[in-house]
Parts: C-alpha cells; sequence; structure tokens
C-alpha cells in the first residue's frame, strides 16, 4: 500500500508539475489518483476476521458425507454498493463475483483516466492526445466484452443450453489472444515505418507525463488481475485407517480402438474412514482474466515504451529511441499471448490436458475392477469450464463424458450402470453411461457389445 500510494502521489505531483497553467486538468487528474488510491485500498485490503474451514468426510462404498464451513469476505465499498443494489439484479451479479467486481472496478478507473485524458488533449490542443483517448474507449469496450463474458459464464443452465454459458470465458481469452497478437504485429509496422521515415518525438515533456500517468493507472489493473487468472491452494495433511481382506482374478486385454474388455472376480470386505484438515495443491485457470491481464499488460508496455523513448531522447536526442522500444514491447506482449492462444483454443476443441488425460486412462483402466463391467467403448471426454465458486476457491476441474460400458450377460444393468456412475462421481467425473449386454452389439451403433473383431470408434481424447 506504500507502493501505490507514492505512486499516486508522483501521479499527481506530475499532473502539477508539467501543467500548472491547465488547472481544471491538473485538479481532474489529483482527484483521480487520490480516487484510485481509496478505491484500490479499500478493495483490496484483507479481512481481520479469522476464518475457519473444516471438512470432514466418511467413504463407506458408495456413502459420502461432506460438510465445510468458508465465508466470503468483501471490502467496504463492494458491502456498501451489495447493500443497495436489488438481489437478483445484474449489478448484484457484477459486485457479488471477485472476477466481474475487479473487471468492472478496473473499467470505471479506465474510463475516468480516458475522461482526464480527453479534456487535456482538447485544453491543450495535442492531436495524439485526442488519438490516444479514442484508443483507450476501444480499451474500455474491451474489457466491457472482458465483463460481459464474466456475467454470463455464471448464468445457470437451461434445457435448450445444459453446460450453460462456461465457453465464453474461454471465447473471450481466445479473442483477447488473438488481438494483442495482432497489436503486437501492428506495432512492429508501425515502428519499422518510423524508422524509414525517420520520425523525431515531438512534444516530449508531454508525451512523458501522459505516458507516466498511463502507465501508474495500467499498474492498478496490473496489481488487481496479478494472481486472479491462476490461483492454487496448498496442502495439509490427512490420516485414515482401514482394514479387509480381497481375493482378485484379472484376465482382460485392450484395443487402441477404443475398446477395452477385462474380466475379473473380487470378493472382499473393506472399510475406509479418513479425516482430514488442510488444503490441497490444484490449480485453476480462467482465460478471460488472463487475456484481460494481458491487455493491461500490453497497454502498461506501451506506456513504459513510450516513457523509455522520451526519457532517452531528453538525454540523448535519437529518432530511433522509440520505434526500438516499441519493437521490444510488441515482442515481449506477442510472446505472452501465444500460450493463452494455445490454451484457449485447446479448450475450445475439447482437448483434455496431459495430466488430466494420464488421470483418465488409469480410471478406465480400474472401470473393469467393478463387478459386472466387461468393457467399455467409445469413450468421450472435455472440461467442465463453469466456474461456479466466482474464483473463490481452486478446485479441481471436472471431466464431463459420454460412453458405453458394457456388461456381463447374467449382470443387471441398472445396477451396473449404478456402480460406473458411483465410481466415476467419486473421481469428479459427470459422465452420461449407455450399458449394454455383452453379445448385443447389433444393437448399438458403436459395436461395443458385439463378439468378435469390434470396430474402431477413436479413443476420445
Amino acid at each position: 500500500m506504500a507502493g501505490l500510494g507514492v505512486g499516486c502521489f508522483t501521479f499527481a505531483l506530475f499532473a502539477f508539475l508539467f501543467s500548472p497553467s491547465l488547472w481544471p486538468g491538473t485538479i481532474l487528474n489529483g482527484g483521480l489518483s487520490a480516487l484510485s488510491y481509496v478505491g484500490v485500498l479499500y478493495d483490496t485490503q484483507l479481512s481481520t476476521a479469522p476464518q475457519h474451514h473444516h471438512d470432514h468426510s466418511h467413504d463407506h462404498a458408495h456413502d459420502t458425507h461432506t460438510h465445510g464451513q468458508n465465508g466470503p469476505s468483501h471490502s467496504g465499498i463492494t458491502r456498501y454498493l451489495l447493500q443497495n443494489c436489488e438481489s437478483g439484479s445484474l449489478m448484484h451479479g457484477i459486485l457479488s463475483e471477485r472476477d466481474s467486481r475487479r473487471i468492472a472496478y478496473f473499467t470505471c478507473l479506465n474510463f475516468g483516466f480516458m475522461i482526464v485524458q480527453g479534456i487535456y488533449g482538447y485544453m491543450s490542443g495535442s492531436l495524439g492526445l485526442l488519438s490516444d483517448t479514442v484508443h483507450m474507449f476501444f480499451d474500455c469496450l474491451g474489457l466491457v466484452v472482458g465483463l460481459g463474458a464474466a456475467v454470463a459464464s455464471k448464468w445457470p443452465t437451461s434445457p435448450d443450453r445444459p453446460y450453460g454459458w462456461g465457453k465464453l470465458n474461454t471465447l473471450a481469452g481466445f479473442g483477447n489472444g488473438i488481438f494483442l497478437m495482432l497489436v503486437s504485429v501492428e506495432f512492429i509496422w508501425e515502428a519499422m515505418e518510423g524508422i524509414v521515415e525517420g520520425r523525431e518525438l515531438r512534444h516530449v515533456q508531454e508525451l512523458l507525463v501522459v505516458s507516466t500517468l498511463g502507465f501508474l493507472v495500467n499498474m492498478v489493473g496490473l496489481f488487481a488481475f496479478g494472481h486472479a487468472h491462476h490461483g492454487h491452494d496448498h496442502g495439509g495433511h490427512s490420516h485414515g485407517h482401514s482394514h479387509g481382506h480381497s481375493h482378485d482374478h484379472a484376465h482382460g486385454h485392450s484395443h487402441d480402438d477404443g475398446h477395452s474388455r477385462a474380466q475379473s472376480h473380487d470378493h472382499g470386505h473393506s472399510h475406509d474412514h479418513s479425516h482430514s484438515h488442510g488444503h490441497s495443491h490444484q490449480n485453476s485457470h480462467n482465460e478471460n482474466m488472463h487475456g484481460i491481464f494481458l491487455h493491461v499488460a500490453a497497454d502498461a508496455g506501451g506506456s513504459l515504451a513510450v516513457i523509455l523513448s522520451t526519457a532517452m531522447t531528453l538525454w540523448k536526442p535519437w529518432y530511433l529511441w522509440d520505434p526500438l522500444a516499441t519493437i521490444i514491447i510488441a515482442i515481449l506482449i506477442f510472446a505472452a499471448a501465444v500460450p493463452l492462444v494455445i490454451s484457449s483454443g485447446q479448450k475450445l476443441l475439447l482437448v483434455i490436458p496431459d495430466t488430466l488425460e494420464y488421470e483418465i486412462k488409469n480410471t478406465l483402466q480400474e472401470l473393469g475392477e467393478i463387478g459386472g463391467v466387461v468393457g467399455y467403448a467409445v469413450p468421450r471426454f472435455w472440461i467442465d469450464d463453469r466456474d461456479e465458486d466466482g474464483g473463490g476457491s481452486k478446485k479441481k476441474k471436472k471431466v464431463q463424458g459420454v460412453m458405453h460400458v458394457i456388461a456381463n450377460p447374467a449382470a443387471d444393468l441398472d445396477d451396473v450402470r449404478h456402480r460406473v456412475d458411483e465410481f466415476l462421481r467419486q473421481r469428479r467425473m459427470d459422465v452420461v453411461i449407455h450399458v449394454e449386454r455383452e453379445g448385443d452389439g447389433s444393437l448399438c451403433w458403436c459395436g461395443g457389445g458385439a463378439t468378435g473383431t469390434a470396430k474402431n470408434s477413436g479413443s476420445g481424447f
């Protein structure tokens, strides 16, 4: 907070030193810096109230019981706004979720600086500042799009949209990544034109002031979104007791075409009881917040390039300072946007991450140990992108999918379906299961239950 206060004070000091004759602009800049400090101070303060999180679980074959306690905390400004908003309204939905609340606050800050910069550019007659104001207006539109995606992704499911709007976060992140890559190419193109034409910076002091103010505003955004797109929880300890005996006899074979068959006999009794305290190391990634973070970082990088080039020009005038700084920043922006485009593109194509693919394959191998299950066919899996906790907790992503299970001819189909469903749910997999008896392959398009050579149906990954 001390660093933020120094930054806001420098914000106002530069506005006073470099524009002493434009008192309205100076007052607006100083007021905006004070407002920024107060807003961030209240919104980022940690709650001093003690929090207790307790989880207790019992696992007895098919029965699971959990209970916990965890309550969200809000800043004073957010609590005041929530109390004066109608429950269920759009504003209440924006303020109640951490991601959308951060986007909304920074959008207001960015829009306020855009107004100040537009007034300053109009009063000073600077076309450069007015054009940068138009650029900031499109930045605000991009933030509004991200805000809309963050809000819509929390909307409940419906019969015509059974998976909700969770993919909007991924789509918004993909769009922001593509936009940043195109912007970086445009920056390099303009820098090359500047080198060829030998352009020199004009209104150097004015550019230094405005770029410094813009950099400080974007730094507020970087602090706000810095850890919003990636989080983790750390682990504690667990202990348990189990006893039992079992006898297993298994024989099976699997095909790479998506079919797997196994014969097993399992007899035994087991009782598991566990009691754990702590938190596990899990990762959660939000492409929308990542895209907004990179968008703000790109703006901050552009402002930093102007600051460095103008400072070097004041020290030793040279027309190449500005294009060289621009090219370096553009390369960094492009390199940072590529991983976002790749990850969001893979999610849009329903690609399973390597770590989850390994876990899913192990789960499918253990599927044959369930009583009455002979094998499986045509497994298809994808990641549930719905973020129901608003980024508050960092839980492991749930896997969704569909698969055909081949049951023993003498087994009860409903019982097999129930066993497989419970087995998969214990591993956070929500799968639509179709069960068919071995030898009834002619009744299903996949041919999984047919005897003899199985059809190639793909692996589902």
